[in-house]
Order: structure tokens, then C-alpha cells, then sequence
């Protein structure tokens, strides 16, 4: 399905859907990841873009888990672009079977023992830089939708839900992935968001994922399944992979080494090359391009 992202008002509820198939195949071309490591960072990738979605803000999730990726780190912003990394790259999950399956997180993500908990921290960033928020409690077991659902129950006493799921399959690492968070509209309805939230982690977001071909088919979809009446699209974005990289930023990174580093890395290695860990782009320099560095 085309990557999307919609806001939806259905029942007092505010529901943000989002599929983020394209963008984690990007993502997962760009690292090279194997499907099990290109699975969880689907999952990141797309949380991360619905939490930004969710707060007008952009928002950077860290994970440190106990499992064999050992972590990842996404940012997203409030107008859908994102970009991610995961620590280990060739990990291969669980069996993928010929058709789309469920993704699981539990082989790449969790430890045999799950009260060895991990850390999970999010920031949220206001337009501007002011007003920095960073939140950071346990995490244990798999389920990064769940993990996240905490910490939105913690930022308000509204709260919040929010489910994902990344199918798989042999022919791909990430065949879709797809996220839903809902909210309230009002206090009247913070339980009826409360009670979405276990069904859509523990099946509802998949079998709806499963049903639809886009976004607002999910939407759509997962309205009709859970009886919250016919959708009303509130705003539509379309969510793309990212970097804020560029040539220029790590010229001033060079700088910021200084004259003499400069000159000696000229000299010694006849020039640099730098690679980016997010997008995986990389720029090199000239031994010459060093020196009008150490110039400027």
C-alpha cells in the first residue's frame, strides 16, 4: 500500500493511521538490513511518525533492549519525514513464510529473561528547540506499540493507544508496515480509547492490515471492525525516508576539529571520507578539500 499517514475522527476518538511500507524498504536498502533487523526498525520507523504526528512536534525514540539487536534509535518529524538506525544489521528473525505473515519481535528484541529490562527514551522537540521534553522508563519483553502506549499514558491523563505491525514474507524483509494511535477527543471518551488499545495490539491492527490495500482502507477498516462508525478525515500526509545529512553540515564538523587536525589529517591520511549512520550517504574529501578547510 502507498505510504500514508491520516488523521481521523470517528466516535470522540482522534485515530492516527499510518502505513510506512515503503519507506522501511528504503530504509532497510539503505543499511542493508537483513529481515529480522529491517522488521523492528518498520516498527520504529512508523511509531516514531505517528508519536510526531501525535504531538506537532518532532520526537526521537532510543531503545536499548536486551535482545540481539540491542537497540535502535528514530526521529520524525511533524510534517512525515524520518529516518532510523538499528545496532545490529544481520539479524534474520523468525522463519518467513511464501505469503505475508506477522512480523515477530520477540527473537530480535527480547532476552530469554524478560524482567532484564532494557530502556526506552523519548524525545519530543517543539518547532524551535524550546520546550524539550524526554521521557525514559523500562522496557521489557517485545512489543514496541505497547512500550510506547506507556509512555503516551504517562504524558497525559487523556492518555493514549498505540499498536504496530510489520508483515514479512520470503520475498521481502518488509512486505507492509502500518501503526494506529488513538487518543480522545475529550475526557468523555479517554475510556473508550483505554479499551482499544489491547485488541488492536493483540490482533485487530493486523487483521485490518491483512484486509486493506491503503491507508485509508486501514482507517476505514479498522472503524468498521471495532464499530466506531464511518471515519472523517481530518488531515492527510504522506511520510517519506529522510536525512537531514548534507555536505555542508560535516564541512562545519570538520571544522570544528580545528587548523592543525585539519592539516595533519592531510597530510597523513591524504584525505576523509564520512559516512552517515542514518541514511548510510557518504562524503569524502580531498586531501586539497581539507586544507581550504583549515583556511576558512
Amino acid at each position: 500500500m502507498p505510504d500514508s499517514l491520516l488523521s481521523v475522527e470517528a466516535a470522540g476518538l482522534r485515530l492516527l493511521v499510518c502505513s510506512a511500507g515503503e519507506l522501511s524498504r528504503e530504509a532497510a536498502a539503505r543499511h542493508r538490513l537483513s529481515p529480522g533487523s529491517a522488521g523492528a526498525l518498520a516498527q520504529g520507523l512508523t511509531g516514531a511518525l505517528l508519536l510526531a504526528a501525535h504531538h506537532q512536534a518532532r520526537v526521537d525514540v532510543q531503545l536499548e533492549c536486551n535482545g540481539p539487536l540491542r537497540g535502535l534509535l528514530v526521529d520524525a518529524d511533524e510534517g512525515g519525514t524520518v529516518r532510523g538506525l538499528v545496532r545490529v544489521n544481520a539479524l534474520e528473525g523468525a522463519a518467513r513464510e511464501a505469503e505475508r505473515g506477522r512480523f515477530d519481535a520477540r527473537p530480535v528484541l527480547a532476552s530469554p529473561h524478560d524482567e532484564r529490562a532494557g530502556m526506552l527514551s523519548v524525545l519530543r522537540a517543539p518547532a524551535g528547540g524550546r520546550g524539550a521534553h524526554r521521557a525514559a522508563f523500562p522496557f521489557a519483553g517485545a512489543d514496541l506499540g505497547a512500550a510506547l502506549t506507556l509512555y503516551l499514558r504517562g504524558e497525559s491523563d487523556r492518555g493514549g493507544e498505540l499498536a504496530l505491525e510489520a508483515l514479512v514474507s520470503a520475498g521481502e524483509p518488509v512486505a507492509a508496515a502500518a501503526g494506529v494511535l488513538v487518543a480522545p477527543l475529550d475526557d468523555s471518551a479517554a475510556e473508550k480509547a483505554r479499551a482499544l488499545g489491547k485488541p488492536l495490539r493483540q490482533g485487530g491492527l493486523l487483521a485490518a492490515l491483512l484486509q486493506a490495500d491503503q491507508a485509508g482502507g486501514l482507517a476505514g477498516e479498522l472503524c468498521r471492525a471495532f464499530a466506531l462508525g464511518p471515519p472523517r478525515i481530518v488531515h492527510e500526509l504522506h511520510p517519506r525516508f529522510a536525512c537531514r545529512c548534507s555536505r555542508e553540515r560535516v564541512e562545519r564538523a570538520l571544522r570544528s576539529l580545528g587548523r592543525e587536525e585539519l592539516r595533519d589529517m592531510a597530510a597523513r591520511d591524504k584525505g576523509a571520507s564520512l559516512t552517515c549512520d542514518f541514511c548510510n550517504a557518504a562524503y569524502g574529501f580531498t586531501a586539497g578539500d581539507l586544507l581550504l578547510l583549515a583556511q576558512g
